[in-house]
């Protein structure tokens, strides 16, 4: 009798043990969802109340490094603007991600304004509308098309870079020499831009300036004051391969164009002497003011000169 008053004991004690275990688990794990649900809401609040606009800087993974400080500058201006601001770029390189899809994908996650870089005149994407129907403005860096709906261009005042290139070039070259102005495809941008440098560089007697679409692999060079000038990232990158393997370092210069993965490594490398760039920061601070004067006003200035800077290579 004793032994089975012991055993039911034992038993309503495991009992309201498991019942005192449970309730704990069951408040705990209330208290834990009630907490983690009232911080989603109030950080959906917050985000809701102070975010009302919507920006996507995108491009390919080649610009990466630019569209990256431009993201900076972005940011900084669209905090004022009561703007979030993202970087759509794919993470590595074999990620073939065309600007088209990009777009697509901004259109998908109803974007009120997009900035993107464009790799080349002639690559037109469809900017599709939101999914309310809404028109998304477009603003640009990198390569002017001119075809593409954008409200502004942010880059380059091809004149004026002209004449930048000219005095960089006098600067390489300070007791003359000989120019070589590489660019596969002459277009109205880069036509412009060529002349500009031609009729800057031609009040200096002691230099000598010739263009060409690609290297002559029957050219020689004379002595060490030869530069070799192109105005794409494309020309560059291509142009700085085959001038290492033609001629030693000694022989020549490069002053190019980019600021793209690729050209940063060369410029490191010392294949590239120099490069001209835009400044990414100021071009994504202006095109966020441009992106809210075009939202208030319903118009936008059409073509803005960005600033550009040049960098040297930092050899040992």
């Amino acid at each position: 009798m004793k032994k089975k008053t012991i055993r039911l004991v034992k038993w309503v004690l495991l009992i309201f043990s498991s019942i005192a275990l449970l309730t704990f688990l069951i408040l705990f794990y209330s208290s834990f969802y009630y907490s983690r649900t009232r911080l989603k809401t109030e950080n959906d609040y917050d985000r809701g109340d102070t975010c009302l606009y919507h920006i996507i800087i995108t491009g390919t993974y080649e610009n990466q490094s630019f569209l990256t400080e431009l993201y900076k500058g972005a940011s900084a201006v669209a905090a004022t603007k009561k703007a979030v601001v993202d970087l759509q770029v794919p993470q590595n390189l074999a990620d073939t991600t065309s600007l088209q899809e990009l777009f697509d994908y901004c259109s998908f996650l109803n974007a009120d304004g997009i900035i993107a870089y464009i790799d080349s005149p002639e690559e037109i994407p469809t900017l599709l509308k939101r999914q309310d129907y809404a028109a998304i403005p477009l603003i640009t860096t990198g390569q002017f098309a001119a075809n593409l709906p954008q409200i502004s261009y942010v880059g380059i005042n091809n004149w004026e870079l002209g004449k930048k290139i000219a005095d960089e070039t006098l600067n390489l070259l300070p007791e003359g020499g000989f120019v070589y102005i590489i660019s596969e495809s002459i277009t109205t941008n880069s036509s412009n831009l060529i002349s500009s440098i031609q009729v800057s560089l031609q009040e200096y007697q002691g230099i000598k300036c010739s263009v060409f679409e690609k290297l002559d692999d029957s050219l020689t060079l004379n002595g060490s004051n030869n530069i070799f000038i192109c105005l794409t990232e494309d020309d560059t990158i291509r142009l700085a391969q085959e001038l290492s393997e033609h001629f030693l370092p000694q022989e020549y210069k490069l002053l190019g164009f980019g600021g793209n993965e690729v050209c940063q490594l060369y410029l490191q490398k010392g294949y590239i002497t120099e490069l001209f760039s835009l400044d990414p920061e100021k071009i994504g601070e202006t095109a966020v003011k441009e992106l809210f004067e075009y939202r208030s006003k319903g118009y936008a200035n059409s073509y803005i000169t960005a600033d550009v800077k040049f960098s040297k290579a930092e050899l040992e």
